[in-house]
């Protein structure tokens, strides 16, 4: 990416993964509680600009190799914790596309970023997903419609026993209905912490 598209990247402030409100580090407020729920979430980009483009070229017209432009930690304290996170080795898990999606457009555009995290990182990469009830397209939905959609969307898709540490990896935070359930389907069985990572916000 040339320098002059670089200008069009804005960083995104973090939130809480519970409440959605600002949240320093990205991380949960104490007052946050909520079971199975995240335990942090880092947003790299805002969802305009160069970001959305990019995004959106890789989802729809397939240049998903573009993608390796956004996975790069911006520079600051704000992923301090990340960072820390990130030093216990977590195993990166990609949110899961439904089978007949996953036909349709060829690649899981999740997974390719979190092979991307992964590979940055050093870290291993399963897919611990499956998603089993085809939502269709979560755009222009309210939140209530968007949670009502996912919920018990995803189940296990192995039956191996599921590592401690997850990096929990998709594209885009919108509500995070997506992200927040698959969440709850790895605690329910078994995992101690996960972190979740977007590209934008």
């Amino acid at each position: 990416m040339c320098e002059s598209c670089k200008v069009g990247l804005w960083e995104e402030e973090q939130i809480c993964p519970v409440c959605a409100r600002l949240s320093r580090y990205g991380l949960k407020h104490k007052y946050c509680h909520k079971p199975y729920s995240l335990d942090g979430l880092t947003c790299l980009w805002s969802y305009e600009g160069v970001a959305k483009k990019v995004i959106k070229k890789a989802k729809y017209k397939f240049f998903y190799d573009m993608l390796g432009e956004l996975v790069n930690l911006p520079e600051g304290e704000e992923y301090f914790y990340l960072q820390k996170f990130l030093r216990e080795k977590p195993t990166v898990v990609p949110v899961p596309l439904h089978e007949r999606r996953y036909r349709e457009r060829g690649f899981n555009q999740a997974e390719v970023i979190g092979r991307l995290v992964a590979g940055r990182w050093s870290l291993a990469v399963a897919n611990l997903l499956k998603r089993i009830k085809e939502t269709e397209h979560q755009t222009g939905r309210t939140r209530e419609e968007r949670l009502m959609a996912v919920k018990a969307a995803f189940q296990l898709g192995t039956k191996d026993q599921l590592p401690k540490v997850i990096l929990l990896v998709d594209d885009v935070w919108t509500t995070g209905a997506t992200m927040n359930e698959c969440c709850r389907v790895l605690k329910q069985n078994g995992v101690k912490r996960v972190w979740g990572l977007v590209l934008a916000r």
